[in-house]
């Protein structure tokens, strides 16, 4: 899916300059590192992309400075970044920076795209609990920076991405049950199992779910 445009923003300030496919083991945060794109302006022009849910093959759209834009290149032709333009016309074939023998971001966060600032390596004991109070980030920062990586299972000496600014989570779609609504209703209208939705809603009962009650419709 071509998601082209930008929110919030005016031709004048940003344009869509370029487009990137997504490769296995990005990561909205890798791909900004990787491309030198801000994360939040990067996030900003592809609102429409949940940042958990990225998926091989997505195509996102690169926002770049318009002064940028004009010296790359109206096209947006690119050459070793895998980067293809508005018109999906591609640069050269692909190549691998000489220093990254092993295939970029799948390498994992120790690779050239975690910066050397935001490393860190996990200590004896260390849990994901721990580096949240260490950094103040949330666990989908950290989650999202390191995307093959079992939060559960940290070991010591192991190097994770820790973003130094949260990357915002997108707010789950809900819904307000009306009058004679029931949890087998609410699965009904929406297509989804019953179990879902009872996970999707760990606090409520099926009994809970009744006239003025918001539940989180899972996706």
């Amino acid at each position: 899916m071509i998601r082209p445009t930008m929110s919030g923003t005016t031709p004048s300030e940003r344009i869509c300059a370029e487009e990137y496919i997504v490769k296995k083991g990005d990561s909205f945060y890798l791909i900004s590192h990787k491309l030198g794109v801000p994360l939040r302006d990067l996030l900003a022009a592809n609102r429409d992309i949940h940042p958990a849910r990225l998926m091989v093959g997505d195509v996102l759209c690169i926002p770049r400075e318009e002064d940028d834009s004009v010296q790359n290149g109206a096209t947006g032709k690119t050459g070793a970044t895998g980067v293809t333009g508005p018109t999906g016309e591609t640069g050269p074939t692909e190549v691998t920076p000489p220093e990254d023998t092993s295939g970029g971001v799948e390498t994992g966060p120790t690779g050239p795209n975690c910066p050397v600032e935001e490393q860190h390596t996990v200590q004896a004991g260390q849990t994901v609990a721990d580096l949240q109070l260490r950094n103040l980030v949330s666990r989908n920062t950290i989650a999202t920076a390191n995307p093959n990586v079992n939060l559960e299972q940290l070991a010591p000496g192991q190097v994770l991405c820790i973003p130094t600014e949260n990357i915002p989570c997108t707010v789950p779609p809900t819904y307000t049950l009306k009058e004679n609504d029931t949890l087998e209703t609410v699965a009904i209208r929406f297509n989804l199992p019953v179990a879902s939705l009872l996970r999707a809603n760990p606090c409520l009962a099926p009994q809970d779910f009744e006239c003025g009650v918001t539940v989180i419709l899972p996706s």
